[in-house]
């Protein structure tokens, strides 16, 4: 009897182990509003809910997959042991060997071991005969479709009622290593694709519309594009964003370049993190520090909502996002601008941050001086047609029309200076310059008027 009795302790305990070692869980069948198809000629998963389309998702079939019949879910595995050495997250088993489990990973509940390689081929006929799903998916099947769910195979070219989506190529990222969809909060993915910044940084749109060969391959497809941008874009520098250029953010703030060197993928995860939040110059066509100050109603915004703002309402509304930092030097020295106004000078000494934004916020529209090289008031004197245009004292749109225009055209900006003169005066700012005016203004300021030199 104690024999007996041994067995079938024995016998038991073994159960519980595999139960533990496989973690192991049988949910019981009851009533679900969920059914399933699987379509292996397509490679859509489609759900539906009391008989109406629900969720559509990418997937892996193989060779092995049924192509036909109708199964019911029964048990689930958060990690399992698969066929090659590998192993799945979030598994549900559909039918023999054939369970539903994410793209296989090379060591067990480790999700940084993904085999990225196997990734890129979601969509496509790559498995043994599972279906594989990303990680989201497959956790949504694991938590809301209960024991007893009914799968249907089918093998033809439909994609079904939803259409088929897409799915990131990861294999070229430096976190190819992870699933994309995985909530783990270890996952480098979310520290990208939940960055607030990322929609300041990234809009597909423009991204295609910038470059041919991409809409030529992606059209407005947005997760593909999403993923060259990450796997290619950052890398070659390219921009998917007016607010953000990765290669002139790095040029612009020489700190960035000293620490990360020209790696454009960690000069752009500083961006992510921090550089969204500092008001640095991001592009040649955004600053953000210029734009909240520039702006009145834009005054309280934060940084990431004055980008966002340019980018869903300011640029279409005409508004200008920025000035370089080549322009800024032409016609503010913050040295001049503190001796000529004392009220200045006594709140905020000699400090260029303090000066800089109360040039832009307020210094601007009063039409306070802050260079030899650039007077508003005169401005508008020496150019009727924005007085007529403009008026005597909106002094912010005459500085606007000289960021866009006036510069180039080389008009005069005040009776200190005069960049056609300038220019035509001394052969060896020629030689130097060309017709590039921004380069005479600052000429004058940093040399010119040292030298003795004569702008008018």
């Amino acid at each position: 009897m104690k024999k007996i009795l041994g067995k079938i302790l024995f016998i038991i305990l073994i159960l519980l182990f595999l139960l533990v070692f496989y973690n192991l869980t049988e949910t019981e069948a009851a009533y679900s509003p969920y059914s399933i198809t699987v379509n292996c000629g397509s490679n859509v998963v489609t759900i539906y809910k009391d008989g109406s389309p629900y969720k559509s998702m990418i997937c892996s079939t193989g060779s092995a997959t049924p192509k036909s019949g109708t199964y019911s879910l029964n048990y689930k595995y958060r990690w399992l042991a698969l066929f090659g050495g590998v192993y799945g997250q979030y598994c549900t088993r559909i039918t023999g060997h054939i369970l539903f489990h994410s793209v296989p990973y090379l060591v067990n509940g480790d999700p940084s071991s993904l085999e990225y390689w196997e990734y890129d081929k979601l969509g496509t006929s790559a498995s043994a005969g599972c279906i594989r799903l990303t990680v989201e998916d497959a956790k949504w099947i694991y938590e809301n479709c209960t024991s007893g769910t009914k799968v249907t195979f089918l093998n033809n070219s439909d994609i079904g009622p939803l259409g088929k989506p897409t799915s990131m190529k990861i294999s070229n990222s430096a976190n190819q290593n992870w699933d994309p969809t995985d909530p783990d909060s270890r996952n480098p993915w979310r520290a990208i694709l939940s960055s607030q910044a990322f929609n300041t940084s990234f809009n597909y749109r423009y991204y295609a519309d910038r470059y041919s060969d991409l809409k030529a391959t992606f059209g407005y497809n947005e997760v593909l594009l999403k993923s060259h941008w990450l796997s290619y874009g950052v890398k070659e520098g390219r921009q998917a964003s007016p607010v953000l250029d990765v290669v002139y953010y790095a040029s612009n703030n020489s700190d960035l370049v000293n620490a990360f060197g020209y790696n454009y993928d960690a000069i752009y995860n500083h961006y992510l993190t921090f550089g969204y939040n500092e008001g640095r110059r991001t592009s040649s066509e955004f600053y953000v520090t210029f734009y909240k100050n520039f702006y009145a109603d834009l005054n309280s915004m934060s940084n990431l909502d004055a980008e966002m703002h340019y980018i869903n309402f300011g640029k279409n509304e005409g508004r200008l996002g920025g000035i370089s930092n080549e322009f800024e030097k032409a016609v503010f020295n913050s040295t001049y601008y503190a001796n000529k106004y004392s009220d200045l000078k006594a709140v905020f000494g000699y400090n260029y941050e303090s000066l800089k934004e109360h040039w832009f916020r307020f210094g601007i529209k009063e039409g306070r001086e802050a260079a030899p090289t650039y007077n508003a008031a005169e401005y508008m004197n020496y150019n009727t047609d924005l007085q007529r245009e403009f008026g005597n004292t909106n002094f912010s749109a005459g500085f606007v029309h000289l960021v866009r225009f006036g510069m180039n055209e080389g008009r005069r900006t005040t009776a200190k200076f005069n960049v056609t003169i300038y220019k035509s005066r001394y052969d060896d700012l020629q030689k130097a310059f060309g017709n590039n005016n921004i380069l005479y203004y600052d000429h004058y300021i940093n040399f010119g008027i040292k030298e003795g030199r004569s702008a008018i």
